[in-house]
């Protein structure tokens, strides 16, 4: 034999070795723990996306290994860089990842649902800060005003004639301020007044000045309240303009807000976005409906609640690099799957009867 032929052929028992050690090589599967398609309990992965894969690794007699990234966009980047094969948790098929990277056959139909607060209570802040933005706080100022202005006068009067009234000033602005208060107030007080006509005149004038300024300050804070209850309350995605929202970092979520001009805050989880939401730091929550109906019914001494109907429909299926030779496979078997009823039965064991695949 020539020693080109010799060479020929050792190449060939090479690359022969390699493709076998490539295909013996464990896949590397992308992961990132969101509830309740895939869930990190202890060593091991669960959720209906992990039972999915994993019958499909098994029927494919696939060997593989999961890598955790902190986030679906850190996964979807492994997954576009080649540094991982297959991404699998509730990754959204959106035209714009189509252009980046494959999808297999959806295997779950899902959109996106709002999540608010049951019960939204008021606050000192919000109240002060909804009176400045409808003008009442510039008039309340005035009357307060008005009411130091009268606690000084009294002051004063008394001081120089009433030999009773208190000398000391501090006690004597906290006496005068009391009976300007309760004047205001109620149009009562022991306080008798100055003297004469003009001084009796004063003090009618003084009491209906009283009852305007208390019918004022009731009927503003009525009115901000009111209309805070109107304008806070979220029942669909029509009421979302406007309002700062909180979305999952990378999700279809953020896709919407960003698209709608919705202005927005990124949460690496669920738990940090209901975290927000009971600070008051965001008016709702917005994911994937199934993501916000678990977490709800997993934590049901949260008073939230989802709210208007599901939009923005989209299907999931698992995220692969560009001509990947892994989607066929994949796609066999989950139809394969579907037919069988594998992925109704794995729907019903984690969202119960009323899941529809």
């Amino acid at each position: 034999m020539k020693p080109r032929s010799y060479l020929i052929f050792f190449l060939c028992w090479i690359g022969f070795f390699a493709s076998l050690s490539a295909q013996e090589a464990p896949l590397i599967i992308a992961v990132t723990a969101n509830e309740p398609f895939t869930m990190h309990t202890g060593e091991a992965w669960t959720g209906p996306a992990i039972d999915l894969w994993e019958k499909i690794a098994e029927l494919n007699k696939w060997s593989f290994r999961y890598a955790e990234y902190p986030t679906a966009e850190a996964a979807l980047k492994a997954v576009t860089d080649g540094n991982s094969q297959v991404f699998v948790g509730d990754t959204s098929i959106t035209s714009k990842r189509l252009a980046l990277m494959d999808f297999s056959q959806p295997f779950f139909r899902s959109g996106l649902q709002i999540m608010v607060l049951e019960d939204r209570p008021h606050t000192f802040g919000r109240l002060f800060e909804n009176l400045l933005q409808l003008g009442h706080l510039r008039i309340l100022w005035i009357a307060a005003g008005v009411v130091v202005l009268f606690t000084v006068l009294v002051t004063f009067f008394e001081r120089r004639h009433n030999p009773d009234f208190p000398k000391a000033w501090g006690e004597g602005l906290a006496d005068a301020f009391y009976n300007v208060m309760s004047i205001t107030l109620t149009g009562k007080s022991v306080y008798k007044g100055f003297p004469g006509v003009l001084g009796r005149l004063l003090l009618v004038g003084w009491m209906i000045l009283g009852l305007f300024v208390v019918a004022y300050v009731t009927s503003s804070i009525t009115t901000t309240m009111t209309v805070e209850q109107l304008q806070g309350h979220i029942h669909g995605p029509a009421d979302l303009p406007g309002k700062t929202i909180a979305v999952l970092t990378g999700t279809s979520g953020e896709e919407y807000a960003r698209d709608q001009g919705i202005q927005y805050l990124t949460y690496d989880s669920m738990t940090d976005a209901v975290n927000a939401l009971m600070k008051q730091e965001v008016a709702a929550v917005v994911s994937d409906a199934p993501t916000l109906q678990y977490f709800d019914n997993q934590h049901p001494k949260i008073p939230i609640t989802e709210v208007g109907p599901i939009f923005s429909p989209h299907n999931y299926g698992f995220a692969l690099p560009k001509s990947s030779a892994l989607r066929i496979p994949i796609d066999q078997v989950l139809v394969s799957l579907s037919e069988s009823g594998f992925l109704h039965e794995l729907g019903r064991r984690y969202f119960g009867e009323v899941f529809v695949p």
